[in-house]
């Protein structure tokens, strides 16, 4: 028996709301029934019972076995599927179609509603009973807590969010002939949550059946990792783990390792239900290493032959490099790489958290053209799907550990996440925590050191960091400082965190230090003018401040964000030894609408809104950390939504890593200039028409123009990605002239053909509409489509401006 893995994401059956939930605990074995178990229409028994059962329970119940069920057992035997269950796949967010609300208690979270969904569905296994063969039933994400029941048997709870789980179902599964088997999954999100910004709820990632021998390679005790690369070769350590499952001694085994095309082969002797481990080096010459240009992946095979029949056949993606942190930062292979990173929340406008491979791989491509090169999963343990894509995309990984305890199912859980990532070159950081209350105390000292021990025990290819906010004085607990590589700080550059790295720095001049946190700068897509009734801030900057409420004036503590892009990017020039930056964040987020409360409903810290699509200052990082030309001018060039000045000027700023850069309105010149350091800007009078900015690079001109638009007319969809499964369709609108018409707000009629709508947004931070698969307003101009792609044909997108326009 090879492995085969049977993907369970399609037609499950779901239910909001409170249900008579089936007991957890039973008088007798596998006998919840209930929706555990077949219902009346479906094929099998509740309860399976034997000759000898039947008896008794005719004995005890006056001939009635039924009766004898509910009595003994408590076995459900009316249970049933009404109406109100609809029919949905994976990977699904119950809560991003939940209606928005208005509760003070529930603004940091995203406004929606907590509560307890029901998942149900039924499968087959096509196959007999196999004595050589075990069974899982993986769950790889579901938020909020979970409790899963399988053909009448409760199989037990899992509490994270953020961490996959599985369960052993070999003797319980039915078999073939045996009937259809049943999983039942309960999600609750009232029981506490792990984040304060929107978690979402639900089966939100996938589901699958994994069939594995009893004798087996042990994926997590199995690594490959960089020793160390001099003189053109890299010297591997490869650890294999060797689980034996079976109830019989195996002699006749072997081991074949094949690297780089060279094959290692060990004899063995696993013994009946134990684990162990064959530990080898290897040299590769002239290895092609991983880095962020060059992102190289090697396979390693790994086969057991029992008698010369492969009985298993195991294959591990691994990359070669080293990775070090000094005084003057990060290092790779020998090299400073300074990092250029974003944090990133799990959710995407129109789906919450319910987030596929695909739309991952447009987030982070759009994240690379901007000159991204590191991503910090925040907060929380990053999926197995993003970690393939930074491999392959060469984009490093801080994963981060979501809460600084030690409870045991903490540290089991932190266990299991390094054992299954530590493969991953991409993950070069591991954080430990974020802005912790416990940071720097005796408690967190102690925590601190049982969490890194862990950390070390399985991993030397990663680097463990803190993430924390100093105390304006710069007052910490050495002891727990001690305990990482590198000392990572939220928002060093920030006014109101005042001098404290300052005084730590000069106290602690031994310790590295990382800004693992920075900006927090405020803007709206496609908005030039602040406007606290509509929750909009200004690209040119905002006069509403994190700290201090209503507008204030330049200057006072948070204004426009905890700080500007600008000074972020000064600091890390005038500090390099911080490593580089991870700004917060590369995309709005549902919940934190700071600095508004109801109705905004999403973050404004993104560099692009909830679907991608830019802000301004995207352009600002990319003229900073890309080499090929590129301008950006700004604002768009309609009157309205413009701040103009009694003498009718205003202001245009041009983001540009070109040397030069000139401005023109209507082929009217209004100046060549050197380019600023952060940006250009001109103020010219408003005059309707063309805004065209034109950089000079090499006497090679790069250009970006802005035209005043009419009224919208129609709309013009456009392809943004297409994926594997999802295709990401921007719908745009559009005047009678052909133009984009950037302060568009009109109600769209959207109608899908040969796909299926997962959902739309706009990246309007205070939308509380409701979804909708056939409406969604325009914002700025703008509206993004999600559609789940029919296999046959490519999915079309018809998008219809409605008589409703504002």
């Amino acid at each position: 028996m090879m492995r085969v893995k049977h993907l369970l994401n399609q037609e499950w059956r779901f239910k909001l709301g409170k249900l008579d939930e089936p007991n957890k605990l039973v008088k007798k074995a596998a006998s919840i029934g209930g929706l555990t178990a077949p219902l009346v229409d479906e094929a099998g028994d509740i309860v399976a019972v034997g000759a000898g059962g039947e008896h008794f329970l005719k004995l005890i119940a006056q001939g009635n076995r039924n009766k004898g069920l509910e009595m003994l057992a408590g076995t459900q035997l009316n249970a049933e599927l009404t109406s109100k269950w609809d029919t949905i796949n994976l990977p699904h967010d119950w809560k991003s179609r939940q209606p928005f609300i208005n509760d003070p208690s529930l603004l940091m979270s995203g406004s929606k509603q907590n509560g307890q969904g029901y998942y149900r569905k039924t499968f087959e296994v096509d196959r007999s009973a196999d004595d050589d063969t075990q069974v899982f039933l993986h769950f790889m994400g579901v938020m909020g807590e979970a409790s899963i029941w399988l053909n009448g048997i409760f199989l037990g709870n899992h509490y994270s969010g953020y961490s996959d789980f599985s369960f052993d179902i070999t003797e319980i599964v039915k078999y073939h002939e045996e009937g259809i088997n049943v999983v039942l999954v309960k999600t609750d999100t009232t029981v506490g949550s792990e984040g304060w910004w929107y978690e979402g709820a639900g089966i939100y990632k996938d589901v699958y059946l994994e069939f594995l021998p009893r004798i087996r390679i042990d994926a997590p005790e199995t690594f490959v990792e960089t020793d160390s690369i001099e003189n053109g070769q890299a010297r591997l350590k490869i650890v294999v783990g060797i689980m034996n499952q079976s109830g019989n001694d195996r002699k006749k085994t072997r081991l074949l390792c094949t690297i780089n095309n060279h094959t290692e082969c060990f004899d063995l002797r696993p013994q009946k239900s134990s684990s162990t481990k064959i530990t080898y080096t290897q040299v590769i010459d002239d290895p092609d290493l991983w880095s962020i240009n060059t992102p190289n992946l090697y396979q390693a095979r790994f086969q057991l032959l029992l008698e010369d029949k492969v009985i298993d056949d195991f294959q591990q993606t691994f990359g070669v490099r080293l990775i070090s942190y000094s005084s003057n930062g990060f290092y790779m292979n020998k090299k400073r790489v300074e990092l250029r990173g974003v944090c990133e929340h799990q959710d995407f406008g129109g789906v919450g958290i319910a987030v596929n491979k695909d739309i991952l791989r447009y987030k982070l491509l759009k994240m690379k053209k901007m000159g991204v090169n590191a991503y910090r999963s925040s907060h929380h343990f990053a999926s197995l799907d993003l970690l393939d894509l930074c491999d392959e995309l060469g984009i490093i990984v801080m994963n981060e550990n979501r809460i600084l305890e030690s409870s045991e199912w903490r540290v089991a859980e932190l266990e299991q996440m390094v054992k299954q990532t530590r493969n991953h070159p991409s993950i070069c950081f591991w954080s430990l925590c974020n802005e912790e209350l416990i940071g720097n105390t005796v408690l967190g000292e102690r925590i601190a050191r049982k969490l890194t021990s862990v950390i070390r025990r399985y991993t030397t290819q990663s680097l463990i960091v803190s993430a924390e906010l100093l105390s304006p004085k710069g007052i910490v607990n050495e002891a727990y400082m001690n305990h990482f590589d590198v000392n990572g700080v939220n928002y060093p550059e920030a006014e109101v965190n005042g001098n404290g790295l300052v005084m730590l720095k000069k106290k602690y001049p031994n310790l590295f230090f990382l800004s693992t946190e920075n900006a927090s700068y405020f803007s709206t897509r496609g908005i030039y003018r602040d406007n606290a009734e509509k929750c909009q801030t200004s690209n040119f900057g905002s006069s509403f401040s994190r700290v201090l409420p209503g507008k204030r004036k330049k200057g006072d503590p948070g204004v426009g964000g905890t700080a500007h892009p600008e000074t972020v990017m000064h600091f890390i020039k005038n500090n390099s030894f911080m490593g580089g930056v991870f700004l917060w964040t590369f995309m709005d987020y549902f919940g934190e609408p700071s600095p508004f409360a109801w109705p905004g409903i999403s973050s404004q810290f993104g560099i692009v809104d909830t679907v991608g699509f830019e802000k301004d200052y995207y352009y600002y990082y990319q003229s900073q950390w890309t080499s090929k030309p590129m301008v950006h001018v700004m604002p768009h060039w309609n009157r309205e939504g413009l701040s103009i000045d009694k003498d009718g000027l205003t202001e245009v700023r041009v983001f540009t890593n070109c040397p030069e850069v000139e401005l023109f309105i209507n082929d009217q010149s209004f100046g060549r200039k050197l380019s600023g350091e952060d940006y250009t800007s001109w103020y010219v009078p408003y005059i309707t028409g063309q805004l065209k900015a034109v950089g000079y690079s090499s006497n090679k001109p790069v250009e970006d123009l802005r035209t005043t638009s009419g009224k919208a007319k129609s709309t013009r969809v456009r392809l943004c990605y297409d994926g594997i499964s999802t295709a990401l369709y921007e719908v745009d609108a559009i005047d009678a002239t052909g133009h984009i018409v950037p302060t568009a707000n009109n109600n769209v009629r959207i109608k899908i053909m040969d796909g299926i709508f997962l959902g739309s947004a706009n990246g309007n931070p205070m939308d509380i509409s409701k979804f909708n698969p056939e409406e969604k307003r325009f914002f700025s101009g703008k509206l993004m489509v999600i559609v789940e792609k029919n296999c046959q044909k490519q999915p079309k997108v018809v998008a219809k401006i409605t008589e409703d326009v504002q």
